[in-house]
């Protein structure tokens, strides 16, 4: 899902794949297996390439949402380090899909809230997302 998109915006940037790798930071093949499918782009990447492109994660993970501002993107890189910390405390692993999944439901529950309301909130839903998913 999210290759296709990745691909898409790539390709329309007028950019080669050499050059648009060099500047987020990864080799040339790496970039052509995240964009082709054959490997999953990890969440800190994901983030990198949406402040380079301009482009929400919304639009990468086909989330139904408005445009994401600069404040979204943010929330976006908290949640991810949040849902990465969380899973290497309780020693646990989580596929791409449930990473995207869970993005996709703490980034709804909580942007509106205070910042130190968002930490307790992600440890909330990753408590019982994993308790009905990996048990």
């Amino acid at each position: 899902m999210i290759a296709k998109r990745m691909k898409s915006v790539v390709e329309n940037s007028g950019l080669s794949q050499t050059a648009v790798a060099e500047k987020l930071g990864i080799s040339q093949p790496r970039l052509n297996q995240y964009l082709n499918g054959k490997r999953e782009a990890d969440y800190a990447f994901v983030a990198k390439f949406c402040r380079f492109f301009q482009v929400t994660p919304n639009y990468l993970f086909e989330f139904d949402a408005d445009d994401v501002t600069e404040k979204a993107l943010d929330y976006f890189s908290n949640i991810i380090k949040n849902i990465e910390n969380w899973a290497e405390n309780h020693d646990i692993t989580l596929s791409f899909d449930d990473k995207a999944h869970l993005v996709r439901l703490i980034y709804k529950k909580i942007h509106d809230l205070p910042q130190a309301q968002q930490e307790l909130k992600i440890d909330d839903i990753m408590d019982i997302y994993t308790s009905l998913h990996h048990n």
